[in-house]
């Protein structure tokens, strides 16, 4: 396991040993792949048949529009970090603190590498990135997916691998002495 830097001095991502790409360009790749998209949403069709996601546009007897809608939102979002980028480099707001939230639950008594989510661009938004907060405006991306269920819990993928993931790469930092940004 490694961190990779990806955007100057505030975004990381963890780079598994069994992966071939680190989270943050593995993440992002399936996001902007449709035909992974189209089988998540027809193998997963139960969670938009309801009136949270059938208000919001979504039917579960059409992925293809799920998986557009994913895309889109995708390309907002990295058009949005590019955007917090170029505010870090300008020292002006809004920032990566205020993109990212406190994840909470099992992680809320943490005071360092404290668990964060984030949200996409849409309205609601279909994806998160899950990060730890290293210091100050500086982040590791430790995974990612598509929020279908109202917790971590009842959403599918998400459920089977986001506290694996954290609790995984908060070992591997403890282990390596890395609590602040200076330990890269």
């Amino acid at each position: 396991m490694e961190v990779v830097r990806i955007y100057g001095e505030w975004l990381y991502s963890i780079q598994f040993d069994e992966e071939d790409l680190n989270e943050y360009v593995r993440i992002f790749k399936q996001w902007h792949n449709l035909d992974y998209l189209e089988k998540f949403f027809c193998d997963n069709a139960e969670y938009i048949d309801s009136p949270f996601w059938k208000n919001a546009g979504l039917h579960p007897d059409e992925p293809e529009i799920s998986a557009q809608r994913v895309l889109d939102e995708a390309n907002g979002l990295e058009e949005y970090i590019c955007k917090l980028v170029e505010n870090m480099n300008l020292g002006i707001k809004p920032d990566f603190d205020e993109y990212f939230h406190f994840l909470g639950g099992k992680y809320k008594c943490l005071w360092t590498l404290e668990p964060m989510k984030s949200y996409g661009t849409g309205n609601p938004s279909l994806l998160r990135l899950y990060a730890i907060k290293i210091d100050k405006n500086c982040y590791l991306i430790v995974c990612g997916g598509i929020k279908l269920g109202t917790t971590i819990q009842n959403s599918p993928v998400l459920k089977d691998e986001v506290f694996k993931k954290i609790d995984k790469v908060l070992q591997f930092l403890r282990a390596n002495g890395i609590e602040e940004s200076d330990d890269f």
